[in-house]
């Protein structure tokens, strides 16, 4: 039984691909050298070197370069604040306290900052990639 439907599959398959498809592919694209009688161009108009359009975006992309970079450093000098704050508050100590709930608050609070930071560095450094 499954020798017979395979069999039966395959059959199929092969009528499809090599007789049914390329019959369909013959009657959908009928060749377009009959129904063309002249020939199709463009032209295109070379940029020269002495163009004012050259000239106003060579100083469009000079004013772009320059806010990249402006907007690189301010990242930068954010990033190095960044890392200057979890290692102040890593080397911060915790004060001692007797009750763990007020430990703990601590804890969480301190885990939630340096969870923050953390998130603001990869964000940075992600928008600068």
């Amino acid at each position: 039984m499954n020798n017979l439907l395979f069999t039966a599959l395959l059959l199929v398959l092969l009528y499809y691909f090599f007789y049914y498809l390329p019959q369909q592919k013959q009657i959908s694209n009928p060749p377009l050298t009959k129904h063309l009688t002249h020939s199709q161009s463009t032209q295109t108009n070379p940029i020269l070197e002495d163009s004012p359009e050259l000239a106003e975006l060579k100083t469009k992309n000079q004013a772009l370069e320059k806010d990249y970079q402006s907007k690189l450093k301010e990242q930068k000098v954010q990033i190095t604040q960044l890392q200057t704050q979890i290692r102040d508050l890593a080397q911060r100590p915790l004060p001692p306290t007797n009750s763990k709930s007020t430990q703990t608050e601590t804890e969480t609070e301190l885990t939630s900052t340096l969870d923050t930071l953390i998130k603001n560095i990869q964000d940075l450094n992600n928008s600068l990639d």
